[in-house]
């Protein structure tokens, strides 16, 4: 029998492993948000303000982190309210002295100065020996029925908290097409039967319906993050794309694809240029070592319009990226040759489009060099874009791994 290859280890890079933690916080914030168990809300906004004081003061962070301590207390109160009732609730309910003791712990899991705390655990504690007085005198047969209708509730309040338990209250909430508490309920029995294709089920519907209500960006942003190629899930994210691209003004930043785009140009039959929002590092070389570096026959070139065209965009994208006229201008400062026209469908901006550009890509958040496709002073260097947003027309060697890529596309939208 052949052995099962490994899969790859996936390395994150510093940006993306930042940015991972900072959509992992996000998304503590907002599962919070939707939390039906106080204690669970409670919890997650505690753990999602660990998360973005971790971040400092990336994204908006700590505007989040401020959002998330000042629902804290309301969270907090909401939690001892809820246990504070519970213990009442099971005080009022007690029979028997395991009764009374389970009220006691109850309200032991809150501070003694909350509300007439001592007073209730007090009383509880009275009729539990009450209670155990009274036990004393009962036959054995009464002791074992009291034992199993014990143990029969602890099995319940067990069972209501069960991944069977939520997958039922999940599947109903489905069946009442109450999809956003579906999605939250299922989140708690993950792994269980078929719960992973519910949860994209449920996504899918609350995409559907987010675009039936004219929020096309929702719509996109669910069906990117959370359901993938379920169903006609692609075929409708790019008809979405297309909505929001429509609606789009230069600086906006969009989605399409397996990235997010700034939307940088505009032409009148109906196209946008889109320039990736944050240039990244790919194992990938310009060129060769030993080659030119003129576009059209480098490396960059085949690897835009080949690896990252198929992986980065759908087939139902790809039918809406033009096939670009692509000019290749000499060096503006050492005069050097930049090869031939080419009809590309992704490609790099030169040094007169980065000028044009150069505003609105520059970001505190985007502080690596990116390539350009004009040549550098010699031909076995290009033109780059360095860390501080400066076009740099004396090149680096075309055959390095440090610097970024960041592509351009030109999308036709109806």
């Amino acid at each position: 029998m052949a052995k099962r290859k490994k899969k790859a280890e996936v390395i994150l890079t510093p940006e993306q492993q930042i940015e991972a933690d900072y959509q992992k916080a996000v998304r503590r914030m907002e599962g919070a948000e939707k939390m039906l168990q106080s204690e669970d809300r409670l919890h997650m906004y505690r753990e999602a303000v660990q998360m973005f004081e971790a971040l400092g003061d990336y994204e908006d962070s700590e505007a989040r982190k401020k959002r998330c301590k000042k629902r804290l207390p309301i969270a907090r109160r909401e939690y001892r309210e809820e246990v504070y009732q519970t213990g009442m609730q099971l005080k009022k309910e007690a029979k028997s002295s395991a009764d009374y003791e389970a009220a006691i712990t109850e309200f032991h899991r809150l501070r003694r100065e909350y509300k007439d705390l001592p007073e209730q655990i007090a009383e509880c504690e009275k009729l539990k020996e009450k209670a155990l007085r009274n036990e004393r005198v009962k036959t054995i047969v009464g002791k074992i029925f009291a034992i199993m209708a014990l143990a029969a509730a602890a099995a319940l309040f067990l069972f209501l908290r069960s991944p069977a338990a939520y997958y039922i209250e999940g599947s109903f909430l489905m069946a009442v097409e109450d999809f956003e508490r579906a999605n939250t309920i299922f989140s708690k029995s993950r792994g269980y039967k078929d719960t992973e294709e519910r949860v994209r089920e449920c996504n899918y519907q609350r995409a559907l319906k987010a675009a039936s209500e004219g929020n096309y960006t929702k719509a996109v942003s669910l069906l990117y993050d959370k359901v993938g190629e379920y169903k006609d899930a692609l075929e409708r994210k790019a008809q979405y794309e297309m909505e929001v691209l429509a609606e789009a003004k230069i600086g906006d930043v969009v989605t399409f694809g397996e990235a997010k785009w700034f939307v940088a140009d505009a032409a009148g039959a109906g196209s946008k240029l889109l320039v990736r929002r944050k240039p990244v590092k790919e194992n990938t070389v310009y060129q060769m070592a030993g080659k030119e570096a003129v576009w059209e026959q480098s490396n960059m070139r085949s690897w835009l319009n080949g690896e990252f065209y198929e992986t980065c965009f759908s087939r139902y994208e790809q039918e809406a990226i033009l096939d670009t006229q692509i000019v290749m201008k000499e060096n503006s400062a050492y005069g050097t040759k930049g090869g031939n026209q080419t009809n590309d469908r992704v490609f790099l901006l030169d040094e007169e489009e980065a000028g044009k550009y150069q505003e609105l890509l520059e970001s505190d958040e985007n502080q690596k060099a990116w390539w350009l496709r004009t040549l550098g002073k010699t031909t076995d260097s290009v033109a780059f874009v360095s860390a501080e947003g400066k076009v740099m027309p004396y090149g680096y060697a075309a055959d390095t791994k440090e610097l970024a890529v960041r592509p351009a596309i030109w999308v036709l939208y109806p």
